[in-house]
């Protein structure tokens, strides 16, 4: 998978997209806090993700080892500020689907980067013999929703009070994504 780059020759510091690796656990880890502490539109609140390096490797040797699992990193500088991670069914008959989770954090918002990485993960899904991407979406998070939507995913049903937050409960819009495959 080429690496993505973006910048200028006036000296600004370019954006990369590349697949992580075992060697990226401890940057990840440290991301993901960082993530935590700035976003409220991801699973896990401030300070309730352990910090796990060690579980970071595993995991992240698991997806090299996979046919169907990837994560790929946005950095800036060499630091992480996004990521998009395709997790692949285990069995013959889910084998196809994928789970796709996205998060950048706030100083990669708003620049393309999100679609970027997005399309970056949809073009790999099909080379990988994924056919169908499914994720979850805050029904409030419309910035993602638009994002999701306008990279293809179509709205597929709602999961209400998915998620309580501290002003109450927040429905999840279920998304899907189908792509060309050439296996049954």
């Amino acid at each position: 998978m080429p690496v993505i780059r973006r910048g200028s020759q006036t000296g600004r510091v370019s954006m990369t997209i590349r697949l992580a690796s075992v060697e990226d656990a401890a940057a990840l880890d440290h991301f993901f806090q960082q993530l935590d502490r700035e976003t409220r539109f991801m699973l896990y609140e401030a300070g309730e993700r352990p910090s796990d390096i060690e579980g970071q490797r595993q995991r992240l040797a698991a997806m090299q080892a996979s046919r169907n699992q990837r994560m790929w990193l946005l950095s800036l500088a060499g630091e992480v500020q996004g990521f998009a991670l395709l997790l692949g069914g285990n069995m013959h008959r889910n084998r196809h689907c994928a789970l796709v989770v996205m998060g950048l954090r706030s100083g990669a918002r708003g620049l393309g980067w999100g679609e970027r990485l997005l399309r970056t993960l949809i073009t790999a899904a099909s080379e990988l013999g994924v056919s169908r991407l499914e994720l979850g979406v805050m029904a409030h998070n419309e910035v993602a929703h638009s994002l999701y939507r306008k990279c293809g995913f179509m709205d597929e049903g709602l999961r209400r009070q998915a998620y309580r937050l501290d002003e109450g409960y927040v429905d999840e819009i279920s998304m899907g994504l189908l792509l060309p495959s050439g296996t049954p």
